[in-house]
Parts: C-alpha cells; structure tokens; sequence
C-alpha cells in the first residue's frame, strides 16, 4: 500500500470562520489527509496570516480560489 496522503487545499475557513476548524479536524481524523495550501479569506492579507497560523508556506496560501487552482494545478 501507498503511504502518501492525499494533499488538500482550502477555500475560506481562516481565522475567524468557525466552520473551517472543524473541516480540518474532520480531514485529519483518520490521518489520510494534508493540507497543503489555501485561501482562506477573500482578504488577501487575512489569507496570509490563516496560513501562517496553520504552518503553511507562504507561497501556498492564495488571496483568492482562483489564484490557488491557477497555481496549484501546474
């Protein structure tokens, strides 16, 4: 069996929006999943600082869902 977890990224639920903890708690439950990048915030700066919060890299975490997918799928 393959020991890599599948890798997600995040759309809202950055400082602030209660729902997104529980998305996060939810996905690592069984330890099968990764958060890797996001947009967090439609405010790009809100994004940033939900990213660092969770340990993300800088360069993961997007002010917008678009600007992650454009990024993301290459």
């Amino acid at each position: 069996m393959d020991n890599r977890k599948l890798r997600m990224g995040m759309v809202g639920g950055g400082r602030g929006a209660f729902i997104g903890a529980v998305h996060r708690m939810a996905a690592a439950l069984d330890g099968e999943i990764e958060l890797v990048c996001g947009a967090f915030s439609s405010q790009a700066e809100k994004s940033k600082l939900s990213g660092r919060d969770l340990r993300l890299a800088d360069h993961r975490v997007y002010g917008t869902y678009a600007e992650m997918i454009r990024t993301e799928r290459q």
